[in-house]
Parts: structure tokens; C-alpha cells; sequence
């Protein structure tokens, strides 16, 4: 094996695992490209945690510590795997029991296992919309603060609260008086 093979041979294995940072995205494509001190990659696709009937979709950002992994280290043909935490991007938790999304905005969905306590806060202004054609079903405790607003009926204690009527009350323009407790 002569020099040049040798020296072909080093670089291979180099960069058959490089870590580097997002430098550009094409989203549409869902393509990156890294920066690897001064190389920049080529357009390099991402490892999803879901491709097939079940995606997810989290691509890395821009700024984002990734690890790209090139077989036979040849970095055209890399794939890029994030991520890594770094200082400019921390651990969102240092807790094995707690599972965390944070975003950019500041919401966070949480999870933790010890506690079996699933928590969702949005920044002000967010909304929730929940969309199930067959229903709802909570069970449990619900306390509210707030308004409830609907445009259905409301069951409370198998009393509707839009069609129920009030015993020993002369129909005219009276009034009830309020319920007792």
C-alpha cells in the first residue's frame, strides 16, 4: 500500500462519524446541510425517529449539534443524526424519569413516570383544539379556571342542563329561585 492509499485510507475512516452543526435546511426536502469545522456538506437527509405509516416529524434546526455518520466515510452519501446538547442548546431536564418536548415559543409537553403526571403548558395566547368525532372521555377530577363556553347541551348528574324542567313552578312570567345547595 503506498502513501497516497494510506493517506486515502485515514481520511475514510475519519470521517466515517463527524460531528458538526446545522448549517442550512431545505424542510420541503427534508434535507440539511452541516458545517464540519470548514467543510460544508452537501444536501444530506436526516434520521427520523417514524418514516413509514407512522411519521414523526422533528427535524434538526439550524445551529443544532448533530452527529453525520458516512459509510465507508465517504460524506456525500452521510446521513445526519441528531442531535447532541451543547451549551448554546442544554438538556431541557436532568431527570431519568421525565420525558420533555420544550419549543421554541416556550411551550413544553411533560411527562413523568415517578410522578404519572402528563403536563402541557403553552405560551400566552396558545390554544389547544382536540378533534374526536366518537368523543371524549375524561375520568377523574376536572377543575376549570375560566370560562366554559358550549354549543351543545351539558349533563350533569343524568340532569340536562338545557331541557330539564323545575317541579311546583306556575307557568307566566315568574321566576325561580336559585338552586339549593
Amino acid at each position: 500500500m503506498n502513501h497516497y492509499e494510506i493517506t486515502e485510507l485515514q481520511r475514510n475512516i475519519a470521517n466515517m462519524i463527524r460531528i458538526g452543526t446545522i448549517a442550512e435546511a431545505d424542510y420541503a426536502n427534508a434535507k440539511v446541510r452541516v458545517q464540519i469545522g470548514e467543510l460544508l456538506t452537501s444536501w444530506l437527509d436526516f434520521i427520523s425517529f417514524r418514516a413509514a405509516l407512522v411519521t414523526i416529524w422533528c427535524p434538526p434546526e439550524i445551529g443544532e449539534q448533530v452527529l453525520v455518520v458516512s459509510p465507508g466515510g465517504d460524506l456525500s452519501q452521510g446521513v445526519v443524526m441528531p442531535a447532541l446538547y451543547q451549551q448554546t442548546f442544554p438538556a431541557s431536564a436532568a431527570t431519568p424519569t421525565i420525558t420533555k418536548m420544550t419549543f421554541a415559543d416556550g411551550a413544553k409537553l411533560e411527562y413523568d413516570s415517578a410522578a404519572h403526571h402528563l403536563q402541557a403548558i403553552l405560551p400566552g395566547g396558545g390554544t389547544i383544539t382536540l378533534v374526536a368525532d366518537g368523543g371524549i372521555t375524561i375520568t377523574g377530577d376536572i377543575t376549570v379556571t375560566g370560562q366554559i363556553v358550549s354549543t351543545g347541551d351539558q349533563v350533569a348528574g343524568g340532569i340536562s342542563q338545557i331541557n330539564h324542567v323545575h317541579g311546583g313552578v306556575e307557568p307566566g312570567g315568574g321566576s325561580t329561585s336559585v338552586p339549593n345547595n
